[in-house]
């Protein structure tokens, strides 16, 4: 068993080490978004924290209980909501990102002083709840908002995902700390492990192929054309951005002048809801 859970963790750890990397590529491509990376980060952070926590403990502490493992829930329940409503349509006051980041640096000043006082194993409930309640709100969240354009292609993986981790993340991390240890045997179990190496599949998939699009020999679907109510014109300049030729070119390769290709783009994005054309490369060829 101790074996299997070892395997599992190794294998957690380098697709989300692979997931990190592929983001980074994606953010300098104007795919991503930070947000994305420093949750998945924060996640790595957790489940390395989980792992390294029995060797961590003090004698006179609750055995599950660690600086490093409260610090690591902090991170994850301060960036699930950023990545969450950064990904969704919402109309949310700037207000509820402030709250956020005064709760999670009190949860973080708590926590630092309570391991100079050895009160961690109080520490632990408040910032079990937070994580718990976070998660729980985002995937909440998920379920009833939508993607903004350039996440639309994820929408059922991310509503599979979400059934996921409302019901397995709340679950393992009461059993790994609220409970008390002699209720169970593994630290870490296989739950927390398969779900990481789920996600990560899926987010290196996702990733891969949105790096695919940047193929010159693909090109923009016709029916993704008729959703946007582009013209003819538009199509053509549209599949030529794709293909990543600068403005020059295209009025070169139209003869039409530079304004008008100016022109042309800039409808282009509106009527698609991008900012930039990797952005429209992704909604056209996805």
């Amino acid at each position: 068993m101790i074996t299997l859970e070892i395997t599992l963790l190794i294998i957690a750890y380098t697709l989300l080490v692979i997931t990190i990397f592929l983001e980074v590529i994606c953010y300098k491509k104007n795919l991503e978004f930070l947000e994305t990376i420093a949750l998945t980060f924060s996640l790595l952070l957790l489940i390395i924290s989980l792992t390294i926590s029995p060797l961590m403990g003090k004698a006179d502490a609750i055995e599950s209980t660690n600086i490093f493992t409260l610090l690591s829930m902090i991170l994850v329940g301060l960036t699930t909501p950023l990545n969450t409503l950064k990904e969704r349509q919402h109309n949310l006051s700037p207000l509820w990102k402030k709250s956020l980041f005064s709760i999670c640096i009190g949860l973080f000043l708590m926590t630092i002083i309570g391991y100079f006082t050895n009160t961690l194993n109080y520490l632990q409930y408040p910032v079990i709840s937070f994580l718990v309640l976070s998660i729980i709100s985002s995937m909440l969240f998920i379920r009833k908002s939508k993607p903004i354009k350039k996440y639309a292609h994820q929408e059922k993986m991310e509503s599979i995902f979400s059934i996921a981790f409302l019901v397995i993340v709340p679950l393992s991390i009461l059993a790994n700390y609220a409970l008390p240890a002699d209720n169970h045997v593994l630290k870490i179990g296989f739950t927390l492990p398969l779900l990481f190496i789920l996600l990560s599949l899926n987010k290196i998939w996702d990733d891969l192929q949105r790096l695919s699009l940047f193929n010159t020999k693909l090109v923009p679907k016709e029916q993704h054309f008729k959703n946007f109510s582009l013209t003819e014109r538009e199509k053509e300049i549209a599949t030529i951005l794709t293909k990543g030729k600068t403005y020059k070119q295209i009025s070169e390769e139209l003869h039409i002048s530079m304004p008008t290709v100016k022109s042309h783009a800039s409808n282009i994005y509106k009527k698609c809801g991008v900012k930039s054309r990797s952005e429209l490369t992704v909604l056209l060829i996805s």
